[in-house]
């Protein structure tokens, strides 16, 4: 019997240098072993990637929210699943409440252009003097209104005369603003549905990656631990509740002085107060349109009071909240917001200025010896971390 055992499969060894010079094998097992690894990893991302973006989102949430979780769980005596969906609950209604309330402003901003168009184009009507004495752009404005608006049916002939000729270029443009629509609704969907698992095995999930760290990265592991949620905790506060409450404020501003379709200007603003100069420059735009429409003082207090409130939430409170919790410089922040929302979209806002903390961490281990001499973070120690009340 012995003798019909085929012989095991175990070729030549790999011979190769590591950093340090040091010459090292890996036997043909190790390579198989490698290889074998690297086919699982390569499905699994293959399997998972319509959902990355949703469970990525789902964990930067939930690493985010972590304390609010744990204070929910104590107030339920530690019973998981209640807090687990209380908080999923709560969450949901942070993110989804503001934006169908952003969708019904925009609704009805957009109701109302259409009925007022609808109305001169039925009438015809000359170019109001706000628009003549618009500088820089006021005669290029004047020539568009006259070409659509200053005689009766204009409008409307050049809208069928474009569907009837582009109908396929307006029906692929539509499609893919219905498919891009419903693909990220249901992304946050899904998202929040991941959330709920995410905070129900919390503890047991930072165990085994507190095990994994710990079994790969040794030491190191303590300092990137530490680290990243605090950076992301930090991204998330100083970007997306700052710039949500940002929002809010302006919005109330322009609604106060009687600029049209305020919630959606003042959420403009947020927005693009994270490209440098653009919230200023929006709030001039705004200003010069109330005064040229004759609300001179309306026009001084929506610049003057939006320029403080920008200046503050962008230069003084966000940067404070970012830095305060990854120790980046200001220029550094910028940098892995930017890049970040370059590289990878939205999920890059938060994204990014971890990236570059981690990266700050790195020089710091490779220009000193503290790693060495730090302790290794267990992974009970981190489960007892996250279930302080040990109901696991």
């Amino acid at each position: 019997m012995n003798g019909n055992v085929p012989p095991s499969f175990d070729p030549e060894p790999v011979t190769f240098r590591d950093a340090a010079g040091a010459v090292s094998k890996l036997s043909g097992k190790q390579i198989v072993s490698i290889l074998f690894t690297c086919l699982i990893l390569a499905g699994a991302f293959a399997v998972l990637k319509p959902f990355l973006l949703a469970i990525i989102w789902a964990a930067i949430i939930a690493i985010a929210s972590w304390p609010l979780y744990l204070d929910i769980e104590r107030r339920c005596g530690g019973r998981r699943g209640a807090a687990s969906v209380l908080t999923t609950a709560l969450i949901c209604l942070l993110l989804v409440g503001p934006m169908v309330l952003l969708i019904v402003f925009i609704a009805q901003d957009v109701v109302s252009v259409a009925s007022y168009l609808v109305k001169v184009d039925a009438t015809g009507a000359p170019p109001p003097d706000w628009l003549v004495h618009t500088p820089w752009f006021g005669d290029y404005l004047v020539d568009r209104w006259n070409l659509y608006l200053s005689q009766p049916n204009q409008l409307s002939a050049i809208i069928r005369s474009t569907v009837s000729t582009k109908a396929d270029v307006l029906r692929t443009a539509a499609q893919f603003f219905l498919i891009g629509l419903t693909g990220r609704v249901a992304t946050l969907f899904f998202a929040l549905w991941v959330l709920y698992f995410f905070y129900r095995d919390g503890p047991r999930l930072i165990e085994r990656i507190g095990t994994m760290g710990n079994r790969w990265l040794g030491k190191r592991w303590s300092e990137y631990v530490i680290h990243v949620p605090n950076a992301l905790r930090a991204a998330v506060n100083g970007l997306v509740i700052v710039g949500f409450a940002e929002a809010v404020i302006l919005s109330s501003l322009l609604s106060m002085t009687g600029v049209p379709s305020a919630v959606l200007l003042g959420t403009a603003l947020a927005i693009v107060a994270f490209i440098p100069g653009a919230a200023p420059l929006l709030l001039a735009v705004i200003a010069v349109g109330l005064g040229l429409g004759g609300s001179t003082i309306a026009a001084v207090v929506v610049f003057t009071a939006g320029m403080i409130i920008v200046m503050m939430v962008d230069y003084t409170v966000r940067p404070l909240l970012i830095k305060g919790g990854t120790s980046l410089p200001f220029l550094a922040i910028l940098f892995g917001i930017f890049g970040g929302v370059i590289a990878m979209g939205v999920v890059g806002l938060v994204i990014g200025p971890v990236i570059l903390v981690l990266l700050m961490v790195f020089f710091r281990e490779a220009t000193s010896n503290e790693v060495e001499s730090m302790p290794v973070i267990s992974p009970e120690s981190l489960a007892r971390e996250a279930d302080p009340l040990g109901t696991r």
